[in-house]
């Protein structure tokens, strides 16, 4: 623990270097100061409650995730002073409600009780999206409640992942073998795939009327990557690529956003000034950075990339910490991925298993979505990148993601009849 102390003063350094950087260059102010010392206070009185309790969870997952949203934070304040301000508030709610879920949660197994609970939560809030959310950038994604406004999608990422894992561990061993012939295969009867099946068509069906096509994508290859993880049977992996494939074809026949994502995708420099105006300003900025950057805020990419604070936050880092800054917090987001496979392996039940991969697996792949969004491997899907872009419901729900990889690794080493992990060398 105490190498770990050490890195979180390391993260404390680099927010406060980074942000007396901001600070001399007059792109700072005494307000988002004063945020960065609640948070700073907050993430050494988390490091002194871990002490006094014996915090046995992982404590690389936490040290690695503050770093990132340190990250995140300076260069939010170098885009954006007034969003900055916001996300350090969000920052300061997400290290609270890590701490409180952390202690007040005790056990996360309590939580599989309410499979269908959680379904029928995950379809509701989608529903209610649909019916009365709020059109941004082509799709209906957000609710706005007394002014105040978020993103239900990102709460649906909780639940749905929640009722995949109970889901899964209840009936592993039927989706595995299967149950019904069918020439050489084996197949799981009805009352077993049918409520994956719907619970998937109803989610995905949603996201499509909404028009949030990057977060479908996200869910779909959750679904599918999570199914072929507890299941081993690369049939579904079979199954699922012409799926994907013929409905990505309908989302580009029936949306006609999704064509002039596509298009741009496609040929950038045909409108450069136009349609491929973000694209090709972000490729710009990336080029920019070569391998060690221009300098903290001395890119331009901050005022001419659109959606900088957002979508694109990835280029201005690029940017202005070069390719090995880029590839550094590249490297940090794998660690997170790894450590929540590490748990899952440690983990002392299947449902706790299940329910670290899916954790491991949505942020990899939410991370993998945008990155090769903004860099041109793929269409761009309008997704944040996990506790670096501006937006406070993806903040808190990526830090209650953490909570929960946290408790089931303070579990897992707290429990001493964990011999079977302990004999395959998985022990903390």
């Amino acid at each position: 623990m105490k190498g770990y102390g050490v890195l979180r003063l390391l993260n404390l350094i680099i927010l406060w270097v980074g942000l007396g950087v901001l600070v001399a260059d007059g792109r700072s102010n005494g307000q988002i100061l004063w945020q960065a010392a609640i948070f700073s206070l907050l993430l050494l009185l988390g490091a002194i409650v871990e002490k006094i309790t014996a915090y046995k969870g992982d404590p690389l997952l936490l040290a690695t995730v503050q770093l990132i949203v340190i990250i995140g934070l300076v260069f939010l304040t170098r885009i954006k002073p007034a969003l900055a301000i916001r996300q350090f508030w969000w920052a300061n709610i997400g290290l609270f409600a890590f701490y409180f879920i952390i202690y007040g949660l005790k056990d996360y197994r309590k939580l599989g009780r309410y499979q269908y609970l959680w379904g029928l939560a995950a379809i509701a809030m989608l529903f209610l999206t649909l019916v009365f959310g709020v059109t941004s950038g082509g799709a209906t994604s957000w609710l706005s409640i007394g002014g105040f406004s978020f993103e239900p999608e990102e709460f649906v990422k909780i639940v749905l992942l929640l009722f995949l894992a109970a889901y899964l561990a209840e009936h592993e061993e039927i989706l595995r073998v299967g149950t019904v012939q069918i020439g050489y295969l084996s197949l799981p009867d009805w009352r077993t795939l049918g409520p994956f099946i719907l619970m998937g068509g109803f989610s995905l069906g949603l996201l499509a009327a909404q028009k949030s096509l990057g977060t479908a994508l996200v869910f779909y290859s959750l679904f599918v990557l999570l199914l072929y993880a507890v299941t081993e049977r690369p049939l579904y992996l079979g199954v699922s690529l012409p799926v994907l494939m013929a409905t990505g074809f309908m989302g580009y026949v029936l949306f006609g956003h999704v064509r002039v994502r596509v298009a741009t995708w496609l040929h950038p420099w045909a409108d450069s000034s136009g349609a491929g105006y973000q694209i090709s300003q972000s490729l710009f900025a990336i080029g920019g950075g070569k391998v060690l950057g221009t300098g903290l805020g001395n890119g331009i990419g901050a005022f001419q990339v659109p959606a900088s604070s957002t979508d694109f936050i990835f280029s201005v880092i690029a940017e202005e910490i070069g390719f090995a800054g880029a590839m550094a917090l590249l490297l940090l987001f794998l660690i997170v991925v790894l450590r929540a496979f590490l748990i899952s392996l440690r983990s002392v039940d299947r449902f706790g298993q299940i329910l670290a991969a899916g954790i491991g697996i949505l942020i990899g792949t939410e991370t993998l979505v945008i990155l090769a969004g903004v860099t041109k491997l793929l269409p761009l899907t309008g997704i944040p990148l996990p506790w670096v872009s501006y937006g406070g419901s993806s903040m808190l729900v990526h830090f209650l993601f953490l909570s929960i990889l946290g408790n089931i690794s303070q579990i897992s080493a707290a429990d001493p009849l964990n011999l079977k992990n302990k004999e395959r060398g998985y022990a903390l």
